[in-house]
């Protein structure tokens, strides 16, 4: 007797029957997918020169559902103009599970944590992308393994969040385009493991207003000195210090108006021995309130100021030289900064146009941005963008001065 796949185990062996079997289930799944391609690019103001940054020219999402389960996927290309260099990026492909009392997703993720819109102080379970700071919320996040589990009861939502292992922000190294010198200290990078990463939140109502208390406990995702090494030669060492947030948010309607209110108490230590220690433990605070109103016309205005504070220091550098290695970037540029934005669609949403400004209160310097985006037949848009920064010497948005510039861009959409 003819013996087939004589030396798979029997599993294997069955699998196809099994396939077989199954079929009239998959036949019954439903398929949904979307994307766009989106070709476009960057020049200077000053000197309408090219800026060789990379950009997503393409992406897709696509869903698989059947039943109470579905498998998610959400993938890009990214290319860059001046060399024709291209990267596929899976940035997402999970599986979920609907059970009755909640929700369960398990693979490769972006989350999304917080009230505000973008610069989130509680959202810290994804590392940021900063090829793509000044995208809005997801579009500029590393999607990450990852489990989660959401459980519902009357007004009350509980998740838990366990990430298997650390990962630390894309940053742009070695990139002269970019316009923050970000210096690459990789090869002083004290490996170690880094560990599991934990979080939990709650949400609930109260009255007509929504909140949340939420928990992370994890490692920052960007590294930073800890101390020097003397032998053979006085050499910095950097790490991931050890982080762990507590976060509030809160969104409440007051007459026309949406009011979004979230704050991240920060708590690192140093937990690698070096010989010379720069820090030993900080605690900071992070915070941000957004106030939304739209007009009878549909004309949205909104306004967000983002702040830190320092509150301890246990080392030898001064307040001035702490760099927080997790929360929101913007954080990063002030200490107290105003983000102004107004937008309006007319012609049934074919024309979108949209001013912003960010504004730092403590030190001179700021960006003006506008963009319209035009559709004249469906599922195409023409992009135009303009961004402008200022500052003065010695500050983050004097060294971007030169990266002020003008995007032009074509989006088709599948």
């Amino acid at each position: 007797m003819k013996k087939y796949f004589p030396s798979l185990p029997l599993p294997l062996k069955i699998l196809p029957l099994l396939l077989f079997l199954q079929l009239p289930l998959f036949l019954q799944a439903q398929i949904n997918y979307s994307g766009s391609i989106n070709p476009g690019n960057m020049f200077r103001l000053s000197d309408q020169s090219e800026i060789s940054l990379p950009f997503r020219l393409a992406e897709a999402e696509l869903g698989f559902s059947l039943g109470d389960f579905e498998i998610k996927t959400n993938s890009a290309l990214e290319y860059r103009w001046s060399n024709n260099e291209n990267e596929f990026q899976l940035r997402e492909a999970y599986l979920m599970w609907y059970p009755s009392w909640g929700e369960v997703k398990v693979g490769k993720q972006i989350h999304a944590w917080g009230a505000v819109d973008g610069n989130n102080p509680t959202d810290n379970l994804n590392p940021y992308d900063y090829y793509y700071m000044f995208l809005p919320g997801a579009e500029r996040k590393v999607g990450t393994i990852s489990g989660s589990v959401k459980y519902y009861w009357n007004a009350w939502q509980m998740e838990g969040v366990f990430i298997p292992e650390h990962e630390g922000n894309r940053l742009p190294f070695g990139e002269i385009a970019f316009p923050l010198n970000i210096p690459d200290l990789r090869p002083f990078l004290i490996n170690k493991e880094r560990g599991r990463e934990f979080g939990f939140r709650i949400q609930s109502t109260l009255g007509s207003s929504d909140f949340s208390i939420s928990y992370f406990d994890g490692r920052d995702r960007s590294f930073t000195p800890v101390g020097y090494n003397e032998l053979p030669n006085l050499m910095p060492s950097v790490f991931y210090r050890k982080t762990s947030v507590l976060g509030f948010d809160l969104v409440s309607f007051i007459g026309d108006f949406t009011n979004r209110f979230e704050i991240g108490y920060f708590s690192t230590e140093n937990d690698t021995e070096v010989d010379s220690i720069t820090i030993n433990d900080a605690s900071y605070i992070q915070f941000a309130g957004q106030a939304e109103y739209s007009t009878e016309n549909d004309i949205m205005f909104s306004l967000q100021i983002i702040g830190s504070k320092i509150l301890e220091i246990n080392g030898t550098i001064s307040e001035d030289e702490f760099q927080p290695g997790m929360g929101t970037p913007f954080a990063t540029f002030t200490d107290l900064g105003l983000s102004f934005s107004v937008s309006a669609n007319y012609y049934d949403d074919a024309l979108e146009i949209m001013g912003n400004t960010f504004i730092d209160l403590k030190d001179s310097q700021s960006m003006l941005g506008a963009r319209i985006k035009y559709s004249p037949i469906n599922n195409w848009k023409i992009n135009v963008s303009i961004s402008k920064f200022m500052g003065e010497e010695g500050t983050q948005f004097n060294s971007m001065e030169d990266f002020s510039h003008l995007k032009l861009g074509l989006e088709y959409h599948f």
